[in-house]
């Protein structure tokens, strides 16, 4: 990691002119000015902390790095995250994940913590750099195993098991399963309990009954209909909401009743407004306790904020549950 004096050796000035062109406090000649700058690129040198905040050693605010901030899990994350942080006397900067926008460089010296939410969302360089800086981290709904930085996760596997299993208990035995991403662990590991319940119950797994999905309606929609064209299910464990609805709209077209004919189970549980309202039946889902790993983030974020050397379990592990309502 380039210091200030590495900086300063190769533009050929003091460290005092280097501090002076970073914080703007004093008239630097252009010359020296286009050196330190031109140094700062070379060696991606990143201050400690701005000026300002060097004085105050804080700043009251959160940075949150959130994978997406149009999705509607998403959306009720970063209410709920508001709300939190706004109660502690905290401000919020979010920032929505964009390739090619380094925010973890922006938010040093702009924040007191930063929470992490979603499985692509930080990459250990970008944790060695908040480290260095003395930047606390909690992630959330990533498996990034970096020490010292607290994970928030749900049980997953848990989730696709239950929700399988629940399936199976109420009469199915040909169950399709929309999986996210496979680059995602949330994603796989739901996929995993989908396949140990099966298992579990002597029911033969079919690689033909599997569908991956994007965690977005359209792609759900397209494949539910392929796969229900080709194969005969009475069941459908989708990794989200959005895909179950994606499910059952697919289905209805093709005049399948839900649930008479094909049982169909989600996992989230978030507020889908508009599908909510549709005429599909309500959704039986597996929920996400959302409001429990935010505030667990949140309030893991200021204890370490208040006490940088107090030490956290590197994953916590929050429970899923079954939500029973018309679709299953």
């Amino acid at each position: 990691m380039p210091s200030i004096e590495d900086v300063a050796k190769r533009a050929g000035v003091s460290k005092a002119t280097v501090s002076r062109v970073i914080n703007g406090t004093a008239n630097v000649s252009e010359k020296k000015k286009k050196a330190v700058l031109d140094a700062i690129k070379a060696l991606n040198y990143t201050p400690n902390v701005t000026a300002k905040n060097l004085a105050r050693k804080k700043t009251d605010t959160i940075g949150i790095i959130i994978q997406s901030l149009s999705s509607w899990f998403y959306s009720e994350v970063v209410g709920l995250l508001n709300e939190y942080i706004t109660k502690k006397g905290y401000g919020a900067i979010f920032c929505q994940l964009i390739d090619n926008i380094d925010y973890f460089k922006f938010l040093v010296g702009r924040v007191d913590g930063i929470i992490v939410f979603g499985y692509r969302s930080i990459d250990k360089q970008s944790l060695r750099l908040l480290q260095a800086n003395n930047v606390p981290v909690v992630l959330a709904e990533n498996n990034t195993d970096y020490p010292d930085v607290p994970r928030i996760n749900v049980n997953n596997f848990q989730g696709g098991y239950i929700a399988t299993k629940y399936l199976i208990e109420k009469g199915c035995r040909k169950i399709a399963h929309v999986s996210g991403p496979l680059e995602s662990f949330e994603s796989v590991a739901r996929f995993e309990g989908y396949k140990a319940a099966l298992k579990d119950f002597g029911i033969e797994f079919s690689q033909n009954l599997v569908v991956e999905g994007d965690f977005m309606f359209q792609k759900a929609y397209e494949n539910i209909r392929k796969l229900a064209q080709k194969e005969e299910i009475d069941g459908v464990f989708a990794a989200n909401d959005l895909m179950a609805y994606a499910s059952m709209y697919a289905l209805d077209e093709m005049g399948i009743n839900v649930p008479a004919q094909v049982k169909v189970v989600g996992f989230d549980d978030v507020d889908l407004v508009g599908l909510r309202l549709s005429k599909m039946p309500k959704l039986t889902t597996i929920r996400q306790p959302i409001d429990l790993m935010v505030k667990t983030a949140c309030d893991i974020l200021f204890e370490k904020i208040e006490d940088p050397d107090k030490k956290f379990e590197s994953e916590y592990i929050l429970d899923t549950q079954l939500i029973v309502r018309q679709s299953a």
